[in-house]
């Protein structure tokens, strides 16, 4: 053992000390804050030092790259840079890729396999019914080597079982798998970690009172029981333990929602505020000061200026709302105050697809103006698919046809395609200046004018790429291209590039201190100070109709112990999730 010792630094208990000396698979079950990552890192360190070979190393998945920043963050006082090149920190899509890159030529009839991106795959599973999608991208994967994010796990697990070539490849390379979250597996990832059980040990990690996600087809309640029953693994609970907000009442009082017959009072550290119809924007801005204001006043004594502030609702709607009312100045008691600048964490699906118009729009001035016209009424039509609702689809089928007549040189009169042929004509007698950013900006603001629903709707999701924190990347592709050749030709592969290499790798980098998302996306992450918004009809509520609301209450359990120092919660006067969920 190396002559620092970082479990020096914990209070190492009869159960952890068994966790690291001990051998075979392990179920380790804890709350919010319990130090299983932190365990979990220690028996990595463990391993390394003494368990593995030269080309060993240790695997660690887990669901969000957001969970992974976290475990980074923890490994960062755990494990000394020679040590933490041997721990593979992964998520579960990044590490079946791995699988598939290598030996998906097994089950698939293309020797190269090629990732069908989230947007591309909404639009053509858009009118489809479950059987006839799965069937789709069956076909798709055995005869195109095409492969969907849905299609990662199960695939990856079906090459593991039916190889043992293969199997034995990834056992020898990760004698030791540790899994983040485990309650939240799905059939196809607990299939594919069942698989690397049998030549692997396997640790998991996870807390019953954390499932969030049990909406999603093939999670299971019993997922962890199953885990310790089938691999015979050794259990330790660490239920009871907090560590992330010991000095706070936060973690006690979240984890009183997970009891129907308690109503706790509010703690010091977690406030309520509401507002009163039309009110909403005003008392908005106001409990971000006071969450700002009172998290700093809590952590002033640490001395440290890099607060984080998170800010949550359950709708993607909500979260848009709450980002506008963030973007833009407000005036309130005759004082104006400035726009906050945050970042923004939420459904992509149609905001791609928003962005591919624009994309294509600048990136094919080479084309004659019916197959411009053409390429752009196809990519709307994809972006209104996407949505995967009757209205929708009905609408996106015309825009196919009409594109078709103008493949076919008739093309059509309607106020739309009139519109995108004052756009075209406008932005080609202006012409770009070679600044993608600004570039990009115009041809924005000209589909916000056009007046017409189909394009204004595609800018007012084009407007959203910004809080994707894609720029920087898309930027330096689009400079790229005008560099080389003095136009944006290639600028809707550009796009794709980034987008797809941001879906795989890293999809949740946040910078600014203040971040806007929805209450799932909390899981795995931690943050200083939270502030939990609903209104009268966007509340945290799920599609629970009866009390006692268990869904509902894990959310907010879940929501609320991401916060180390304090928590505002700001609902409407009427339907307020808290009183709901306690009067009934």
């Amino acid at each position: 053992m190396s002559e620092c010792n970082p479990e020096d630094n914990f209070d190492i208990c009869e159960k952890r000390r068994a966790i690291l000396e001990g051998d075979g698979h392990m179920l380790v079950i804890g709350g919010p804050g319990s130090g299983k990552t932190t365990i979990a890192l220690l028996k990595a360190r463990r391993y390394v030092i003494e368990g593995l070979t030269a080309e060993q190393s240790v695997l660690f998945l887990s669901f969000s790259n957001a969970a992974i920043r976290r475990i980074l963050e923890s490994a960062g006082g755990i494990l000394t840079p020679d040590i933490a090149k041997r721990v593979d920190i992964k998520t579960y899509h990044s590490f079946a890729w791995e699988i598939l890159k290598s030996h998906g030529y097994l089950t698939s009839k293309k020797r190269r396999l090629s990732i069908v991106s989230a947007q591309d795959a909404a639009v053509r599973e858009a009118g489809l019914k479950k059987d006839l999608w799965s069937a789709e991208q069956a076909r798709m994967y055995i005869e195109n080597g095409l492969v969907t994010y849905d299609q990662f796990a199960p695939r990856a697990a079906e090459i593991l079982n039916r190889s043992d070539a293969a199997k034995a490849c990834f056992n020898a390379a990760y004698p030791l798998i540790i899994v983040d979250e485990f309650q939240d597996t799905d059939e196809a990832q607990w299939e594919l970690i069942r698989a690397l059980s049998s030549g692997s040990s396997v640790i998991a990690l996870g807390d019953r009172e954390q499932r969030i996600y049990e909406w999603r087809d093939g999670v299971s309640e019993h997922r962890l029981s199953e885990f310790g029953d089938e691999l015979k693994a050794s259990v330790f609970d660490f239920q009871n333990e907090n560590n992330r907000s010991p000095a706070t009442g936060i973690v006690g009082y979240a984890r009183s929602l997970l009891s129907p017959n308690v109503v706790q009072d509010l703690p010091d550290d977690i406030e309520r505020r509401s507002f009163q119809p039309g009110m909403f924007s005003v008392r908005f801005r106001l409990c971000v000061i006071r969450t700002w204001n009172e998290t700093k006043k809590r952590i002033k004594k640490t001395e440290r200026n890099d607060i984080k502030i998170a800010i949550a609702a359950r709708s993607k709607q909500m979260v848009r709302k709450i980002s506008d009312v963030l973007a833009n100045p407000i005036m309130i008691q005759n004082k104006e105050h400035k726009p906050i600048p945050h970042d923004v964490l939420f459904d992509q699906m149609q905001i791609v697809l928003a962005a591919r118009v624009i994309a294509n729009i600048m990136g094919s001035s080479h084309l004659s103006l019916d197959h411009r016209i053409s390429q752009c009424l196809r990519r709307i039509a994809d972006m209104l698919r996407s949505a995967n609702n009757a209205t929708n689809i009905k609408n996106s089928n015309t825009l196919q046809n009409w594109a078709q007549k103008c493949d076919d040189g008739k093309r059509p009169t309607t106020k739309c395609v009139k519109a995108l042929v004052r756009i075209i004509e406008a932005l080609d007698n202006d012409g770009f200046i070679g600044s993608p950013t600004k570039d990009w900006l115009m041809v924005r603001k000209a589909f916000e004018r056009a007046d017409v629903e189909h394009l204004t709707k595609t800018a007012e999701f084009a407007r959203y790429l910004r809080l994707l924190r894609r720029g920087s990347l898309i930027e330096e592709e689009l400079t790229s291209l005008w560099r080389t050749s003095g136009n944006y030709l290639g600028a809707e592969e550009a796009l794709d590039r980034a987008i797809l290499q941001d879906q795989l790798l890293d999809s949740s980098k946040e910078s600014a201190s203040i971040s806007v998302m929805n209450m799932h996306q909390l899981k795995g992450r931690e943050y200083d100070g939270v502030l939990l918004v609903e209104d009268q009809y966007q509340n945290f509520k799920g599609r629970e109709t009866e009390p006692p609301y268990m869904e509902t209450r894990r959310l907010l359990q879940v929501s609320l112990t991401r916060a180390r120092h304090y928590a505002l919660v700001l609902s409407a006067t009427k339907n307020a999730t808290l009183d709901v969920i306690f009067d009934n």
